[in-house]
């Protein structure tokens, strides 16, 4: 029975040996009884130094004078996994180590002690050293980036920002880390219009809009308008976990272009004001001769006949007249922003042309339009686009100083580049028969401040801000020209497809 027991033994010290980690057993005293060739190995202790003695005077673990483990494993029954403590070798240094610990059972499954497996954290603690220096070098990459980076989980929550980001939003890294982004940093009133986008986005059936511009709420209550550019991120398994977005504070540029496109507008007022004021003159003064002929018509009696009625109608008629040329001036002179909302385009170039049309009657123009009643709506600012159409027609007006013919047509343009994107689109050509532009200038003519035109008659800001308007409104912009021939503005916007437009996804 002896040789069995001791081959028993013999067979279990083996077995422990075997095992790559550390095992510790110890008695319901808390005295070590079992210690395997790993723990020596880690400990630096042998095995007939330990056995016997008290564990904890031994390893002294840092645990050991707070909670134990060991005896609370001993206490419950249940497994203490995978915690990490620091223990001291035989030769005095600290070394890192990761324990399990169970209760030791009899075969009665009396509770008669605990045993430990522990693994020495030294090398992985290296690793994670390098991992953790290479975070913090990423983190100093990402830190120097002059714009705002975020991720954001498939929860909405914030799971990195960078330092430009927290400069943006307010707030320090520890208040924001963990956070719902929709939450904390979108403007209420459009809070929820935005997490639903961003669930259809999750949830894969939407895709994410790569590059928009939207307003986000800063700590203090502040409204930015940032330009983003997005990206959503995948597991191993191609399954959507979140989102990892760049995103540039353009706010001061936004304040600066509202401020481009008022003085500009100014221009065109003043371009227009000479022109309307006659458009008004020759209603106002039609009536003042209309009157005079009522007034000696009432003063000898003679009010009651048709001729009066005729009379009052035309006058009747001047007056509206006058009223709208006055009511769309004022309307386009206001400062407005580019408030987005289906717009039928041929109301828009109507409305620009009204504005014009005097100039064009004195300039000897003839003046056709080809409307295309049939075009879908667009999703636009009208004054902003009103400005464009008004820019365009007063440029083809002074191009034809002997006259000339100009056209406006509206049409339905299919599948469109516009970016990256192939887009169906309402076109609108506005083409003059005046002195056309030199080919070494068309690339030109949307640089800020060049200009063709004598000096005093333009600073060169005109088509800038056309062109700046219609990239707002994700549209695009192009130029044909030939000297002595004329030129063509073609303008695309996109159609809507019934719904009204939104460019908000963060």
């Amino acid at each position: 029975m002896r040789t069995e027991d001791h081959g028993a033994k013999e067979f279990l010290e083996n077995l422990l040996d075997s095992l790559e980690g550390g095992v510790l057993a110890v008695d319901r005293n808390m005295r070590v009884t079992a210690f395997n060739r790993a723990a020596e190995e880690i400990t630096g202790l042998k095995r007939e130094e330990v056995l016997g003695k008290a564990c904890d005077q031994l390893l002294k673990g840092d645990l050991c004078l707070e909670e134990c483990l060991v005896k609370k494993a001993m206490e419950t029954g249940e497994t203490v996994y995978s915690y990490e403590i620091m223990i001291t070798n035989k030769a005095g240094e600290k070394i890192p180590v990761n324990v399990s610990t169970s209760a030791l059972r009899s075969s009665g499954n009396e509770i008669i002690g605990a045993v430990e497996n522990f693994r020495d954290l030294t090398k992985h603690k290296g690793l994670w050293e390098k991992l953790r220096e290479e975070r913090n070098r990423a983190q100093q990459y990402l830190n120097i980036a002059g714009v705002i980076i975020v991720a954001i989980d498939e929860k909405g929550r914030i799971t990195l920002i960078n330092r430009k980001g927290c400069e943006v939003l307010g707030y320090k890294e520890e208040e924001i880390i963990g956070k719902d982004w929709y939450d904390l940093c979108v403007p209420e009133r459009v809070r929820e219009k935005r997490k639903a986008a961003f669930r259809s986005v999750m949830a894969g059936e939407e895709k994410e809009v790569e590059d928009y511009e939207n307003i986000i709420v800063t700590k203090s209550g502040e409204e930015r308008i940032i330009a983003w550019h997005n990206t959503t991120l995948v597991d191993e398994k191609g399954l959507i976990i979140g989102t990892l977005s760049s995103g540039e504070d353009i706010t001061k540029r936004k304040e600066t272009e509202v401020e481009l496109i008022r003085a500009e507008k100014l221009t065109s007022l003043g371009q227009l004001a000479a022109s309307v004021a006659h458009e008004v003159n020759n209603p106002l003064a039609g009536i003042l001769v209309y009157t005079a002929l009522l007034l000696k018509k009432y003063q000898a009696k003679k009010l009651q006949s048709e001729e009066t009625e005729n009379q009052l109608l035309k006058m009747k008629k001047e007056l509206e007249r006058t009223s709208r040329i006055i009511r769309n001036l004022l309307d386009f002179s206001r400062q407005s922003d580019a408030d987005m909302r289906p717009v039928e385009i041929n109301k828009v170039v109507e409305a620009a042309v009204l504005l014009v049309k005097h100039q064009i009657n004195l300039e000897n123009i003839k003046l056709e339009l080809r409307l295309n009643q049939e075009l879908p709506v667009v999703s636009a600012g009208f004054d902003q686009i009103q400005q464009v159409l008004i820019n365009l027609l007063l440029n083809a007006i002074q191009a034809m100083p002997e006259g000339g013919q100009l056209s406006v047509t509206t049409s339905v343009a299919k599948n469109i580049r516009i970016g990256e994107a192939l887009k169906n689109t309402v076109r609108v050509d506005v083409t003059d028969t005046g002195i056309g532009i030199p080919k070494e200038n068309l690339g030109k003519l949307f640089t800020p401040f060049f200009t063709t035109k004598e000096k005093g008659k333009g600073v060169g800001l005109g088509l800038p801000v056309v062109h700046g308007i219609i990239e707002r409104h994700k549209g695009k912009i192009e130029v044909c020209s030939e000297v002595n021939r004329g030129t063509t503005f073609t303008i695309y916007l996109e159609a809507m497809d019934g719904q009204e437009g939104d460019y908000p996804r963060r």
